[in-house]
């Protein structure tokens, strides 16, 4: 099955960056391929002050950012910086923000890298799926709430119940791995992976049509995508 990796129009839906007029230090550039710096564990355990390395920023799910620029005296002064367009549909994501991009899951398995200080699109990848998923899989799967970074990649789980891993600084695939044949047992899902100690752990649902063995937690090797366990549910 091929995936492809393109450019193409927006539907209107919008991505809003603000900034404090007074004050604003320099941002940093995206990263290229060369000076990107590989993620680890303990980087995602102790996140660098300016970066959003996965969803509510750390694995105790605080959501709290130590900077200070935004302060109760100037958050009046907040004017927006730029903004780009989404995909159309459900959003209820929560960006990636590492080294000055923004990682940004849309719903049908599409991910764009943002330039953060500037909005400009890095790159864009859109699964090619297949044209029946949704059929078995359910239209909730459209939506996705979050991805995950872990050392060069971008990983996510894929409406086709696939996990996959995306290089960072190019957003071609570098490794995917079925966890079901969607149209044996279709699993749908809402929220993307969480890593853990090089672990990418992710969940499917419990659909009714697909079955108790839809209903598993699964654990791959963040770096090779091998599957080390998978675990039901529900019993049956």
């Amino acid at each position: 099955m091929s995936r492809s990796r393109s450019v193409a129009p927006f539907m209107p839906v919008a991505f809003v960056a603000a900034v404090v007029l007074a004050a604003v230090p320099q941002p940093a550039d995206a990263q290229s391929d060369d000076d990107f710096v590989p993620v680890t564990d303990a980087m995602l355990q102790d996140p660098d002050p300016g970066d959003w390395p996965m969803w509510r920023r750390t694995l105790d799910g605080w959501g709290y950012s130590p900077l200070d620029q935004v302060t109760r005296e100037n958050v009046g002064e907040i004017r927006l910086a730029w903004s780009r367009a989404l995909m159309a549909g459900t959003q209820e994501v929560t960006p990636l923000a590492y080294d000055g991009v923004l990682y940004m899951p849309n719903g049908s398995d599409v991910i764009q890298a943002i330039d953060a200080a500037t909005g400009d699109l890095v790159w864009e990848y859109r699964r090619d799926l297949p044209e029946d998923v949704y059929e078995y899989v359910g239209g909730n799967a459209r939506s996705m709430r979050n991805i995950a970074i872990y050392d060069r990649f971008i990983i996510n789980v894929s409406d086709d119940d696939y996990a996959y891993a995306l290089d960072a600084t190019t957003g071609e695939i570098a490794w995917e791995t079925r966890i079901f044949d969607y149209r044996e047992i279709p699993a749908g899902h809402s929220s993307g992976p969480i890593i853990a100690d090089g672990r990418v752990i992710s969940g499917r649902s419990c659909r009714p049509r697909g079955g108790p063995e839809s209903c598993v937690v699964v654990a791959h090797d963040a770096l090779t995508g091998e599957e080390l366990w998978r675990r039901r549910t529900v019993p049956a």
